[in-house]
């Protein structure tokens, strides 16, 4: 939930007046090595906002991180279909002859065989975010049409052994198989199409989030006192150098007498990880934030920060992928600070709607200029969160997105009987 809902995060939104009946929508068979707990973030976080107004009775879920079967916040069930190998073993065979657990599922019976064809789906929806997801919808594709989401540009770069499973090659005929698409961006659309060397139907869709009635608190007016960046998620490659380039220029900005910090929400292996730098900078320990609770702790901040890599090496992730990050932000009432190269997905999608302060040049000066041209625009920032809430809640909302999904994925079935 996020700062502009102040209702139960339970209580589902009232469904759109043009959402499809129950009974027109294909009984989903989800497909993920992504976490679908209520824990959840990133890509899982995404999944399960996006699946969060299906109809639980036409919904299974078959989650490759799971080793244990639950139920996902809104009554679906989740089979637990991990590997099973320790991760001891993986990482040492990895380095050797590649994905080893990908392998063994690949080649394993299918986990709860038995309940998917008693549910009898009519779509399988498969989100690979590494190759035991690929492995997964491998063995899934045979229980009906397939339609691959992809949330980063990953399968073209994976760098693994090709000996115990060929995740790019067989990523390539994953797609190559798949009745309609989905994509995080039309950036990574394109590349999808590169990659895969054809073209199938397919929907742009990214995090959905959670509205209620009201405005946020915080479109009514700046914060006072110490001015505070925040970054809320996990920092992966694909955000590291972004994220210390700016806790960085705070540090130095404070060590010359300005008034700001800058706030860390993650969890214990992120903030363990980076730990010396976090210390070295000043970073302050927010902790990890439950997601119904990011929106008032993002309220009490003065820019939130989204971070893509202007590292060569992670060039294909900053831009593909629209962060899940960047609508729960825009949902918050707070302006946006983008950080990262200009063709960055995020920060294409936030320029295109006005909406952000950009910080495209890594140099220190550079950084350190535009920090202080943020925290000087403090005032002038609630316009442009305006801005930013104003597009959320028009395109973003959880029942206009997921309206729109349901309707694609309803004509799905159709395409694919139809050859």
């Amino acid at each position: 939930m996020n700062a502009a809902t102040a209702a139960d995060a339970s209580a589902p939104n009232p469904l759109p007046a043009n959402a499809l009946p129950a009974n027109a929508l294909p009984r989903v068979l989800l497909v993920t090595d992504s976490d679908l707990s209520p824990g959840s973030r990133g890509a899982g976080r995404t999944l399960v906002n996006l699946f969060s107004r299906y109809p639980a009775d036409r919904l299974l879920a078959l989650g490759g991180g799971a080793v244990s079967p639950f139920t996902m916040e809104h009554g679906a069930r989740v089979l637990a279909a991990a590997p099973g190998i320790p991760g001891r073993i993986t990482k040492a065979l990895r380095r050797r002859i590649g994905h080893v657990d990908a392998a063994w599922v690949s080649v394993r019976p299918v986990p709860g065989t038995t309940e998917i064809r008693r549910f009898q789906p009519d779509l399988v929806v498969a989100v690979p975010t590494n190759a035991v997801g690929v492995a997964l919808a491998e063995r899934c594709r045979r229980f009906a049409p397939l339609v691959t989401y992809l949330m980063d540009d990953w399968l073209a770069y994976e760098p693994g052994i090709p000996i115990a499973f060929d995740t790019k090659r067989r990523g390539r005929q994953l797609l190559r198989d798949s009745a309609a698409w989905l994509s995080i961006s039309p950036y990574l659309l394109a590349s999808t199409r590169e990659f895969a060397g054809l073209d199938r139907p397919a929907h742009v869709v990214h995090n959905p989030v959670p509205l209620g009635a009201a405005e946020p608190a915080a479109l009514t007016g700046a914060r006072s006192g110490r001015f505070r960046i925040a970054y809320a998620g996990s920092v992966w490659p694909m955000h590291w150098d972004a994220v210390a380039a700016i806790a960085a220029g705070v540090h130095r900005l404070r060590s010359a007498g300005a008034d700001v910090e800058f706030v860390l929400f993650t969890d214990r292996f992120f903030w363990g990880r980076h730990l010396d730098d976090w210390q070295r900078w000043g970073v302050i320990d927010g902790g990890l934030v439950p997601y119904a609770e990011l929106g008032s702790a993002l309220g009490g901040c003065d820019a939130l920060l989204v971070a893509s890599s202007f590292e060569a090496s992670q060039a294909h992730m900053s831009r593909s992928s629209i962060q899940t990050k960047v609508t729960d932000y825009m949902a918050a009432g707070r302006p946006i600070l983008a950080c990262g190269p200009h063709d960055a997905a995020s920060n294409r999608f936030l320029d295109e709607h006005e909406c952000a302060f950009f910080a495209e040049d890594p140099a220190p000066a550079a950084i350190d200029a535009t920090l202080g041209a943020v925290i000087a625009a403090r005032a002038a920032g609630v316009a442009l969160a305006r801005r930013a809430w104003d597009v959320v809640r028009r395109e973003h909302e959880m029942g206009v997105v997921t309206d729109r999904l349901h309707r694609f994925l309803a004509s799905v079935p159709r395409v694919f009987a139809g050859g």
